[in-house]
C-alpha cells in the first residue's frame, strides 16, 4: 500500500491485472470530483517490485488466506492486528497513504506531485503534508538566489506613503 497512495477501498481491489509498462494503475473509487473514478498511473517503486515479485500471481495482492477478495473494512481490521503484532501501535493502513505523501514533501516533492500520487483533491490538503519538511534548506536555497544578484533600488511602496516626516527629532 505504501507505494501506490491507494485507501483501502482501491488497495483490496489491486491485482497483476493493474500493473501495465512497469506502472500499477487504478482508478481511484474515493473522489467527489469523478464518480467513475480518477486513473492514477504511478510508476513502480523497486520496493513496490520487489514485494510483488515474491508473492505468487494471485487475483488481487491482498485477498486473504482463503483467495477471496478482502474487503476494505476487513483490511483495515486485519491491518490493525498485523500491526499490533509487530509492535507498531500507531500504524495503520490509512498511515501508509499518509507515510507515501510525506516522503514525497521531505524528497522536496511538491504538493502537485503528492496530488498525483494521492488524488488529493485540493491543493491545501496536498500542501499540508509540505509545510514542515524542508523548510531550512528551501530557506537556504532561496536567500541564495538573492545573492549575487543586482541589488534593486526600487522600494515596492511609493517613497511619500513609505516615509513619514515626523516633527520629532531624535
Amino acid at each position: 500500500m505504501l507505494y501506490t497512495g491507494a485507501a483501502k477501498v482501491d488497495a483490496v481491489k489491486l491485482g497483476p491485472a493493474n500493473i501495465k509498462d512497469g506502472r500499477i494503475e487504478y482508478r481511484r473509487q474515493k473522489t467527489k470530483k469523478n464518480p467513475s473514478g480518477v486513473l492514477i498511473s504511478l510508476p513502480i517503486h523497486p520496493a513496490l517490485a520487489t514485494a510483488l515479485a515474491a508473492r505468487p500471481v494471485t487475483f488481487t495482492y491482498l485477498e486473504t488466506g482463503q483467495k477471496k477478495a478482502r474487503s476494505p473494512k476487513g483490511l483495515g481490521t486485519s491491518m490493525r492486528k498485523w500491526c499490533d503484532k509487530a509492535g507498531l501501535p500507531l500504524c495503520s493502513s490509512h498511515g501508509l497513504r499518509k507515510a507515501i505523501c510525506r516522503r514525497i514533501a521531505e524528497a522536496s516533492g511538491t504538493p502537485h506531485e503528492i496530488m498525483a500520487v494521492s488524488d488529493h483533491v485540493t491543493l491545501s490538503m496536498a500542501q499540508k503534508y509540505c509545510e514542515t519538511f524542508g523548510r531550512r534548506d528551501m530557506a537556504d536555497t532561496a536567500i541564495s538566489r538573492l545573492v549575487g544578484t543586482k541589488t534593486e533600488q526600487n522600494l515596492t511602496n511609493h517613497p511619500e506613503r513609505f516615509v513619514k516626516k515626523s516633527p520629532n527629532t531624535l
